[in-house]
C-alpha cells in the first residue's frame, strides 16, 4: 500500500481504526536517557495524537520511579533533543519519536580525541601516530 510507505505504515492503520471506532488516535513514543551511574533509562508512553514534548514530561513526572530524571530536568541538568535535534517543551510529536534527555558535554569531543591522540603518541614512540622517526 503506497499510503502505509508514506505515513508510517502502523500510524495510518490507526488513524484507519480511530475513525472506525471513533476513539481518539494516539501515538507510540519512547523517552530515554543516561542516570549519573551510566545506566541508560527508558520509558514507552502512548500519548495523544497531537501531544507536544511537554506532555511527554508530564506523564515522565507521574511515574515516581522516574523522580531523580525530573528534578535534574528542573535543575537545568538535562537538555531536551528529539532524535540528537534540540527541541523545546512546545515541540509537537510524531508516531515513534524518541525523546533524549541530555547532559552537557563535560569535554569537547575535538579535545578529548586530541588529548587521547597525545598520551598514545607518548606510549607508542614508534607507532602510525608517529611515523617511523630515527630510521
Amino acid at each position: 500500500m503506497a499510503t502505509d510507505a508514506v505515513h508510517g505504515g502502523r500510524d495510518v492503520e490507526a488513524l484507519i481504526r480511530a475513525a472506525e471506532t471513533g476513539t481518539p488516535a494516539r501515538i507510540e513514543i519512547e523517552l530515554v536517557w543516561v542516570a549519573p551511574d551510566q545506566s541508560i533509562g527508558q520509558r514507552r508512553f502512548a500519548l495523544p495524537r497531537g501531544a507536544r514534548v511537554a506532555d511527554a514530561l508530564a506523564a515522565l513526572r507521574a511515574d515516581a520511579s522516574a523522580s531523580e530524571v525530573c528534578e535534574r530536568l528542573v535543575r537545568g541538568e538535562l537538555q531536551l533533543a528529539i532524535y540528537g535535534e534540540r527541541c523545546e517543551p512546545g515541540a509537537t510529536l510524531h508516531a515513534g519519536d524518541r525523546i533524549e534527555l541530555l547532559a552537557e558535554l563535560r569535554v569537547d569531543p575535538k579535545t578529548a580525541r586530541q588529548r587521547r591522540v597525545e598520551k598514545r603518541r607518548a606510549l607508542e614512540p614508534r607507532s602510525k601516530w608517529r611515523g617511523n622517526q630515527g630510521q
